[in-house]
């Protein structure tokens, strides 16, 4: 079976939070009743997707193109108690990372994938479990209404986020164009544990913005500016500087498919 475009980019590994308060339940992909929640399916397929999050005092907006040819592009935007920061990162045919920031986000070189790649995995997981017959089913606006007693999970390469139980997900979806949808959507649960533990505050995490799905994913253009940001060349301590991405994939011998 294909991997979904998402999933085929992210692989677990853990990050807690918090302090344990409730009896253990199992972070591992499973069944009911124990098993947690590792959604799969139709709404991951975007090749699109804009979110705003909002996490108490926190602020964050990611913007997240996944192309033809493997191609990654993520633009981060944050503001929070600590910082007030922007950086972008390009994975360009799925293998050279490029980068770029203003130096005041924490996260450098491939971390700047890590929190949109796991808003996205949220979002299309709350989707998923909500409205599992996907995008196509949807022709109006529509609730989206779901809750659970099992672990949620949600993963990128590298990290995982356990939404721990009860957590419930309220919100409404809205066709806003061919195969768009803008979504608002509210999640509520408790910081889980790998351990399988649950904290005993109730968090809430809103987020809102588009995804879409058309036919055929978008190709990122060769006159993308990369003008400013750092490229890593596998296996090199060096790295590349060019103008633009049609400039990387000449020199770095990539080319996008068709």
């Amino acid at each position: 079976m294909a991997r979904r475009p998402l999933k085929s980019l992210v692989a677990a590994i853990a990050l807690a939070l918090g302090a344990p308060a409730f009896a253990a339940l199992s972070t591992e992909c499973g069944p009911p009743p124990d098993g947690a929640i590792c959604a799969d399916g139709a709404w991951f397929d975007f090749a699109t997707l804009s979110v705003a999050v909002a996490q108490g005092a926190s602020r964050s907006r990611y913007d997240i193109v996944l192309g033809d040819g493997r191609d990654l592009k993520v633009a981060v935007s944050e503001d929070n108690p600590q910082y007030y920061g922007r950086a972008d990162a390009l994975l360009i045919g799925g293998t050279v990372l490029a980068t770029r920031s203003d130096g005041t986000v924490p996260a450098t070189g491939s971390e700047i994938l890590n929190d949109p790649l796991l808003a996205a995995q949220e979002v299309a997981s709350l989707l998923q479990i909500a409205l599992p017959n996907g995008p196509r089913s949807i022709a109006r606006a529509t609730p989206v209404r779901a809750s659970g007693t099992r672990f949620l999970a949600a993963n990128t390469p590298g990290m995982s986020a356990y939404y721990g139980p009860p957590w419930t997900v309220e919100g409404r979806l809205t066709p806003v164009g061919d195969r768009t949808f803008a979504f608002e959507l509210t999640l509520t649960y408790r910081v889980g544990m790998p351990d399988g533990t649950v904290t005993e505050r109730e968090h809430v995490n809103r987020y809102s913005g588009r995804a879409a799905y058309p036919a055929k994913r978008p190709r990122l253009p060769d006159t993308t500016s990369l003008a400013g940001w750092t490229i890593e060349v596998p296996g090199s301590a060096e790295t590349l500087r060019v103008e633009t991405l049609g400039q990387a994939r000449r020199v770095l011998g990539i080319t996008p498919q068709r």
